[in-house]
This record gives C-alpha cells, structure tokens and sequence, in this order.
C-alpha cells in the first residue's frame, strides 16, 4: 500500500441491525411438526384408492374369491351364508359388467344385466350407473344408494360425490336432481 493513503474496511453491521426472532425455538419446532403429514397421507390415500392400479387389484381380489380358491377353505355354513349357485351367477355376471370399460359398451351391458337380475348392493357398480342415459336406470341405482346410506351399509366409492354432482347438473329430472344434491351432501 502506498504511504499515506486511506484504506477503507467495510463496517460489519451492528447487532442492533439485525431483527430480533421473536418465536422461541421450541414454538419454532412445534411448528415443523404440524407440518399437515397427516392430510398429506389422507390425499395420497383418497389418490391410490382411486387409482386404476387399485382398481384391477380390487377386481383381481373378487375374481380370485368368486372362482372358488379362497372360498372352497370356508366352513360349509359359511359358503350357504355367502349364497347359492344361483348367486354365483349373477355375481360372476355383475363382475364382467364391472370390467366393461367403454361407457357405452357398459350402458348396453347394463341395460341387458339389470333386465335379467335385480339390482345389485354393490356401490362401485352404482356409482358407474349413475351415469347412465336412461333416466329410469339412474333413477333405480340412486333409490338403491339411498337406501343403502340410510341403512348404513353404503361404502362411499372414491367418484361418487363428483357423479351425484354430475346427475344434478345433466339429468332431465329435476328430483331426480335434488335427490342427487340431499345424497351428496349427506355422504360429505
């Protein structure tokens, strides 16, 4: 450095500049652990049990249970409980119905299937139904859902509340529409 000239140093900042924290760290820390991990898991839940993997697994399930296997190790009482040959037939019925696809491969198949058995307590496959064009169909599967609720047996499917809310917007029937609105709001 030459003589006589003046080096200047930049100032470090006073403490006094710095904000002060006003959380202490243990109120800090509990912060952090509510962190929402548990709505988090909830979504990712809601997001598999949706899901198509899930889906064909459910499906997988019933078919191993409907062709004998697992249901050959169940005690004779058992068996008669869980119905007869004729049972076997409508649900085996009902399961192919619920592998359609296609919507309009499925509304035909549905059409067929409900003239030849009665409606099924089955809430997924009520629940595809209410889709359905024919009024009278949705009309039937929404009275079957109902009852369901109010006997407390209806396991909500994942969809059910956004196709009750597509029933009150596109059906022709306006209560048909308000039965649609009373049912999702009570399965909320």
């Amino acid at each position: 450095m030459p003589v006589g000239s003046v080096t200047l140093v930049p100032s470090m900042p006073d403490d006094d500049d710095k904000p002060k924290r006003t959380k202490s760290w243990r109120e800090i820390d509990k912060q952090r652990d509510r962190g929402g991990s548990a709505r988090k898991s909830e979504r990712e839940s809601e997001r598999f049990q949706s899901s198509t993997k899930y889906t064909q697994y459910k499906t997988n399930l019933e078919r191993l249970f409907s062709q004998g296997v697992a249901s050959s190790a169940l005690p004779e009482h058992l068996r008669e409980k869980l119905g007869g040959e004729d049972d076997t037939e409508r649900d085996e019925a009902r399961k192919k119905l619920y592998a359609v696809e296609d919507p309009k491969a499925f509304h035909a198949a549905a059409t067929e299937f409900l003239k030849k058995y009665p409606l099924p307590d089955d809430a997924r496959l009520l629940d595809r139904l209410l889709g359905h064009p024919d009024d009278g169909i949705v009309d039937r599967a929404l009275t079957r859902l109902e009852e369901m609720h109010r006997a407390g047996t209806l396991k909500v499917p994942p969809a059910l509340s956004q196709r009750l809310a597509s029933v009150e917007i596109e059906s022709g029937d306006p209560a048909l529409r308000r039965r649609a609105a009373e049912l999702r709001k009570a399965i909320r």
